[in-house]
Parts: C-alpha cells; structure tokens; sequence
C-alpha cells in the first residue's frame, strides 16, 4: 500500500514499474535484490527497488524485499534512514530518495563528528530492534552535504524478535556486533593501529569475520607470490 503521497496513485505509480522494467529504463542502479529504479516528477523524487529473475530466485528476492520493508516500519522516524512509502503490488518497496554520496568517495567536512554521528545512529537502529549486518559494504552507507550519515540498503538486515526466540537472538546479537566492528573498520579505515581506547570498546571482532579475513589474506599472498614468479 502506498501511503504519505500526493498527487500519486498507487496504480500509477505500479504501471510506471512496469514500464520501466518493460523497457529497461528508469534503472538508478542493480543490486542483490533486483533492479533499483528512479522516479522523478515536478513534485519529488522517489526510489523503486523491484525483484528480478525467475522461479525460486525471484522468490527469495522478493522475501528479501518484505523483510527489508519490515524493517523501515521499525525505523520509522528514525533520522539517518529514508522514509518508506510502502511496498506496492506485494513487490516494490517505494523509497524517500536521499541525494548523498558513498561513504568511500564522499568528502567529509568534519571526520570526528560525522563518525560520531554514525555511532549515535547505529545505536538508534539497534535502539529499535535492527542490526543492518552490512555496513562494511561502502555503497551502504551515504553522506549527506559532507558531514550527515544515512544508513540505506537493509536487505539482510536482522529484526530482533521478541520472546523466546534463541537462534534470532544469536544472529541479532552477531549482526550487532558487525555494526559496531565495520564503524572502526570505517572510521579508521582499516587501520586498527591508530584506534584510541574510547573506541575500543566497540570493536570485537567474530569469527566469522576472522575466517574471512584470513581466506582473504592468504589470496592475496598467494596472488602476490604468483606475480613475483613470472
């Protein structure tokens, strides 16, 4: 259902889609989930991401698109998120576009306090029961005018459930802590070394993350012994 809208319908906006899909235009960008579309009017500017594929594939992207469309009703409000206008025809989630620019080519005015700022926002996001789980991906994460975070893309975001729920539990509380782990990983790009002890705290890292990092260590160094070979 469409809502907070003027002067657009939820049939128009549907058959605008499809049209879209139709002839492949429109397209913003891709992503795991499918195709994410830009609608543009005198009046606003809004983003459409829509499942692609068949069969099975389709299936799961669009159970990823419910699941994130669940996850900005428990947002709502939230400064740092963008505003969620529904999910239309059980399959396209409708977005608030936010013009910002990926953390990894943005020019930030004031590191200290755009990082802090970030902190305070993951904390609001755990506040309301979410963990994003994929933080370290840089696309994920926008800035706003060069200094204000938005947090966008919760496609395998974790909700936390309530009652006696024990392996959501774990996975919520794993997910929490790749947050945390991917704002150091952010802030200090990388470079753990020159972590002060304020932040420390906030960086545990999983073993999950230590496999991966492992994995991705030991290609490098076999990539590297391979060049210096030839």
């Amino acid at each position: 259902m469409l809502r907070d809208i003027d002067n657009l319908t939820e049939r128009e906006l549907v058959q605008w889609v499809r049209g879209s899909i139709k002839t492949r235009s429109n397209i913003f960008r891709r992503g795991y989930q499918g195709y994410v579309y830009l609608y543009e009017d005198k009046d606003r500017r809004l983003i459409i991401k829509a499942p692609m594929g068949w069969g099975l594939g389709r299936l799961l992207r669009r159970a990823m698109l419910r699941n994130e469309y669940r996850v900005y009703s428990r947002l709502s409000g939230v400064a740092g998120v963008p505003r969620c206008y529904g999910l239309v025809d059980g399959c396209y989630l409708v977005l608030e576009f936010i013009d910002g620019v990926p953390v990894r080519s943005a020019r930030i005015t004031d590191r200290d306090v755009f990082f802090k700022a970030l902190l305070n926002l993951i904390k609001e996001l755990h506040k309301a029961g979410v963990a994003h789980t994929d933080l370290k991906k840089k696309d994920n994460l926008l800035v706003v005018e060069g200094h204000t975070p938005c947090v966008i893309d919760f496609g395998v975001a974790v909700i936390r459930k309530s009652g006696f729920a024990p392996l959501n539990r774990y996975l919520y509380n794993l997910s929490s802590k790749f947050d945390f782990n991917a704002w150091v990983k952010l802030k200090y790009d990388g470079k753990y070394e020159d972590m002060v002890d304020e932040d420390r705290k906030y960086f545990n890292r999983t073993v999950v993350e230590k496999v991966s990092r492992w994995i991705k260590d030991t290609y490098l160094s076999i990539k590297e012994g391979l060049r210096g070979e030839r």
